[in-house]
């Protein structure tokens, strides 16, 4: 399956093949990564945008935006080989899970978003979300990551 970003005919960002139908991106990586692309091929800056985002996330302003969505293909026992997230976090509900499980990354781990207990992981969702999302365009304008979101250290200096 080809990929494509491109812009439509009404000037609105377009995402085909392998980015519309990734199922382990939050609401947040989709949110961000449409404004990305919206801004890079309108000629505007993302560094704002980007560093915004980011700040945002952490002061906890998009928790509504984080939760996870996969389905359960097999009974939780038989789960034997390895844990998947949404696994873990269908381990931890109370009652019987259903076959959709929303869950969040938290500092304990994956849980289930309705009954979370436990603060948001924001790293992890800097790191495995918003990073894949942005690097691309990123890399484009030559610019990285940490720099943009202003997490560089003064090591980098000497």
């Amino acid at each position: 399956m080809k990929r494509y970003v491109g812009l439509g005919d009404s000037g609105e960002v377009l995402f085909t093949g392998m980015e519309v139908v990734r199922r382990d991106w939050t609401d947040l990586a989709r949110r961000i990564q449409k404004e990305l692309y919206d801004r890079f091929f309108h000629d505007q800056p993302i560094e704002d945008l980007l560093r915004d985002r980011v700040q945002c996330l952490r002061a906890g302003e998009l928790d509504a935006l984080l939760v996870y969505r996969k389905a359960l293909r097999k009974d939780l026992a038989d789960y034997t080989a390895t844990t998947p997230p949404h696994v873990a976090a269908a381990r931890k509900m109370k009652g019987r899970p259903p076959r959709r499980i929303d869950y969040v990354i938290t500092t304990n781990g994956p849980e289930p978003a309705a009954e979370r207990e436990s603060p948001f992981d924001y790293e992890h969702y800097v790191e495995k979300q918003l990073r894949p999302v942005a690097e691309p365009v990123l890399d484009l304008l030559g610019l990285r990551f940490e720099r943009v979101i202003g997490d560089e250290t003064q090591m980098e200096l000497f």
